[in-house]
């Protein structure tokens, strides 16, 4: 997620990255497991020229999704993809100081790799990154509902039947039809 340049006494950030801050957001769930998240400072940034898109499919395109599952006889599964930014790489050129929250590593400047919460292009550059991994699973996106993935499957010689699969995206909300779901997403 950052990369250690050393203690601000004794480098400094590139001239063309921008200084923003962290905080750190806790949360209880639901089931009593206790969550922390760190949260960039992605408003001190400048605007990015290129698009913040983050993959929403529509309610219309939920719906299609549950319709078409109930059509023919696929299982529906809903889940999501635990700490997704930090499977994309950022283009924006910030840093941060590090805080007492670091240790030892207080003062260090941290220059930031991953494409944490808040900052304005990281929606982009999850979308991105879980786009080539559908197409990699041979998944292709719907013309009408680009945030809705479809792939064949089953052939008429094995036991499944020939079926589409189908996976609809909410940023990194997933909803599954399919006929052996775990199968779909492995």
């Amino acid at each position: 997620t950052f990369e250690d340049i050393g203690h601000k006494s004794n480098t400094r950030a590139p001239s063309d990255f921008k200084k923003i801050t962290l905080h750190f957001v806790y949360a209880v769930k639901h089931d009593g497991r206790h969550k922390s998240r760190i949260v960039a400072g992605g408003h001190l940034t400048d605007t990015p020229v290129e698009s913040v898109y983050s993959g929403v499919v529509s309610l219309r395109g939920v719906r299609i999704v549950v319709f078409l599952a109930e059509l023919n006889d696929l299982e529906l599964w809903q889940t999501d993809i635990g700490n997704n930014y930090l499977e994309s790489e950022t283009k924006e050129r910030v840093y941060v100081v590090a805080g007492p929250e670091f240790g030892a590593l207080e003062g260090h400047i941290f220059l930031i790799r991953k494409a944490l919460y808040g900052l304005k292009t990281s929606g982009l550059r999850w979308h991105e990154r879980f786009s080539d991994v559908l197409h990699d699973m041979g998944f292709k996106p719907c013309r009408a509902e680009p945030d809705i993935w479809m792939r064949p499957a089953g052939s008429p010689s094995s036991d499944v039947p020939p079926h589409y699969e189908y996976i609809a995206v909410y940023v990194d909300d997933l909803t599954i039809a399919s006929k052996n779901p775990p199968k779909a997403i492995t």
